[in-house]
Formats: structure tokens, C-alpha cells, sequence
């Protein structure tokens, strides 16, 4: 069912987008925010089910690929998603009908929304992670076999390039090594296939989920309440309320060509004594209590202020601070055999296999 999008859904909707990613700097999240909210002005965004295309309308993802330089610094021009979106038609001789998020937090859970406002085509609310990977063969479509190429990039400077390439990881490889000459970061259009593929294999309900969780963190409400709907609307659940007693930066090597920052956070349960760690490389890889396993990458950790119910990013965690660290499941495609291989913490280097998979 289609829905014409508010400027308060798209305030909800960035809270939203950070709550899944609080790993990551939000600032371009905001400044796309403003934006867009800019952008509403005199236009109409209108949110879409999947299931209101026809199958066989082309369908392509839209999100920003980065390597080193924040979005921030150097904000695109404005005209790079449509470029993008128009090599894709040119190369496959058919035109784009709707476009669909790359991911469902960060930047790229709200970008989608401001290349709908310029396009006027609609925005699906689906998206192929149901969260935020560092990598973009990680997908629900790359589980599916759905093609990731036709890739169209457009970069800092203007410079455009199409990538063709079967395998989602040859892929990767190329488009990092296009997004590092681009200058830091590009634009993307990727995934094109049908709306019918999108139905089979996507995340369904993406923008509309951020949107949900960014008007109970937004709310003026009990920090108790807000968990308490996090729990119903996500089934999220409280690994601890602990207080941070080391932060440190880590040297962890990776030869799998991940944009990695590893760091550690350690924290102490006050109450029970127990030890809580997180170990970090673009996402919580693995939240540990007492050493045993309490969350593994699929699984989504956030990190809440224990005294406020808002978000905290990781790069303003300090010694000394009181935080909410919540679980939250991860969409079910994630958790096959496939999905694991993926995205479990094997897959970041890290020589642990998730509990499910231990458990099967």
C-alpha cells in the first residue's frame, strides 16, 4: 500500500537509520535529512509496497559506496544518482520503474528517499539487507543468485563507470578499487532486476520499520517505555546496562579487503559483575558477556543512553558512560546456511561461528 511520506517521517526516519548503524558517523545521514526535507517543499515522495509493481518491472538499488572520505566532506553535486540510474537503462535497453534502499540504516536507508524526490519515481519499501553490511555482495539478492551487476558508479568528479561482473565478490573488488580512484566515494545503482525477484528474495517493510523505531526513540517518553516498544515492535532484547570502563583501538589484521576499523569496547555490569565486550569492525561483530556468545553478526546490536533512550554512536563512547546494549534479530534470510556464510563472524575474519549454526 502506498503512502506519501511526511517531514516528520523523514525526521523519524533518520533516527531510525542511526539506531540500526550506530557504528557509523550519522552526520550524512543528517545533512541528506535537511535535504530532503528541503526537497519536500513543492514535491511529493511517495513510499511503496512491492507488491504493488508488476513482476517483471525493472527495479534497481540505489546507495552510496564510500572508501576513506566522508560523505560529509564532500557532498555529491546532486545529479549523481540519476546518472547512475540512467546508465543502467542504457545498458540494459529497458527503463527503471521504482527504486529500492541498498541497505536499511545509514546513509543509505535515506538516500533512496532523495533520488525518488528527483527522479519522481517511487521509492519501494523493501531493501536487500534489513540492515547495514560493509560489503555490498552481502545481500539477500547475492543469497537469491539475483545478479548484483549491471553496477553503475559515479564518483566525486564527475567520472562515471559500468561494471559488469557475475561474481558479487569479483564485484566488490572492482567497485572498491573504482570508488579509491573516484576519490572516496560514488554513487550506485546496483541489483537491477525484477520487481518479482525483489518480491522472492528482498527485506520487505524497511523504510517504514526505520520510520517505526525513530518515533519511539523521538518520543517524549520514559527511557522503560521506549524499551518496552522496541521489545513489541522488534523483539528486541537488553544484553545489559553496563558502564564502559575501556575503549581501545585495535590492530586486528584482514585480508578480505573490508573498509575496517577495528576497536574494542569493554563494559562492566555494575549490578550482576559481569564482563560485557564488543568487538568492532564497521558493525558490532560480537557482543560477549563473561565470554560466552550473547550476540553474533547477523544479529544487530545498538546502543542506547541509559538515562535518555537516544542513540550512541560508538565514536562518542567514553569511559565512565552508562549504555543500553540491545540485540536485534536480523531478517530470517540471514540466518540459512547461505545467509551465514555471508555475514556471520567468519565472514569479517573473525574464526567464530554464530550460535545458530553450532546449533542446527
Amino acid at each position: 500500500m502506498s503512502a506519501l511520506l511526511t517531514v516528520e517521517d523523514v525526521r523519524h526516519l533518520r533516527t531510525g537509520a542511526h539506531f540500526l548503524a550506530c557504528t557509523i558517523d550519522p552526520t550524512a545521514i543528517y545533512v541528506y535529512a535537511e535535504m530532503i526535507e528541503r526537497a519536500m517543499e513543492n514535491r511529493v515522495l511517495e513510499l511503496i509496497s512491492i507488491d504493488e509493481l508488476a513482476p517483471d518491472d525493472l527495479v534497481v538499488a540505489i546507495g552510496m559506496v564510500t572508501q576513506g572520505l566522508l560523505i560529509a566532506d564532500m557532498p555529491p553535486v546532486g545529479d549523481e544518482f540519476i546518472g547512475c540510474i540512467r546508465a543502467i537503462e542504457a545498458n540494459l535497453g529497458r527503463q527503471v520503474r521504482a527504486i529500492y534502499s541498498l541497505a536499511a540504516a545509514n546513509i543509505n536507508g535515506i538516500v533512496p528517499l532523495m533520488v525518488g524526490l528527483q527522479s519522481s519515481l517511487p521509492v519501494i519499501d523493501s531493501d536487500p539487507m534489513g540492515r547495514v553490511f560493509p560489503l555490498i555482495s552481502q545481500t539477500t539478492l547475492n543469497i537469491g543468485h539475483v545478479p548484483i551487476s549491471p553496477i553503475a558508479l559515479m564518483g566525486v568528479t564527475g567520472e562515471r563507470a559500468v561494471v559488469e561482473a557475475e561474481n558479487p565478490q569479483r564485484a566488490e573488488t572492482l567497485v572498491r578499487a573504482l570508488v579509491t580512484e573516484m576519490g572516496g566515494w560514488a554513487a550506485t545503482a546496483m541489483y537491477p532486476c525484477s520487481a518479482g525477484q525483489m518480491r522472492e528474495h528482498g527485506v520487505h517493510g524497511s523504510i517504514s520499520r526505520m520510520i517505526r523505531i525513530g518515533e519511539i526513540l523521538d518520543g517524549e517518553t520514559s527511557v522503560g517505555r521506549k524499551f518496552q516498544q522496541l521489545a513489541e515492535f522488534l523483539g528486541a532484547t537488553r544484553i545489559a546496562r553496563a558502564r564502559v570502563s575501556h575503549v581501545e583501538g585495535l590492530s586486528r589484521p584482514s585480508d578480505l579487503g573490508l573498509p575496517a576499523l577495528p576497536s574494542s569496547v569493554t563494559l562492566v555490569d555494575e549490578r550482576s559483575g559481569q564482563i560485557i565486550r564488543l568487538e568492532i569492525q564497521n558493525e558490532i561483530l560480537l557482543a560477549l558477556v563473561d565470554g560466552a556468545i550473547a550476540a553474533a553478526v547477523p544479529d544487530i546490536v545498538s546502543l542506547l543512553n541509559s538515562e535518555h533512550g537516544t542513540v550512541v554512536n560508538i565514536d562518542d563512547v567514553r569511559v565512565g558512560d552508562v549504555i543500553d546494549v540491545l540485540k536485534i534479530k536480523a531478517a530470517a534470510q540471514w540466518y540459512s546456511e547461505a545467509g551465514l556464510d555471508l555475514a556471520e563472524p567468519k565472514a569479517f575474519g573473525i574464526p567464530i561461528e554464530h550460535p545458530r549454526r553450532q546449533h542446527a
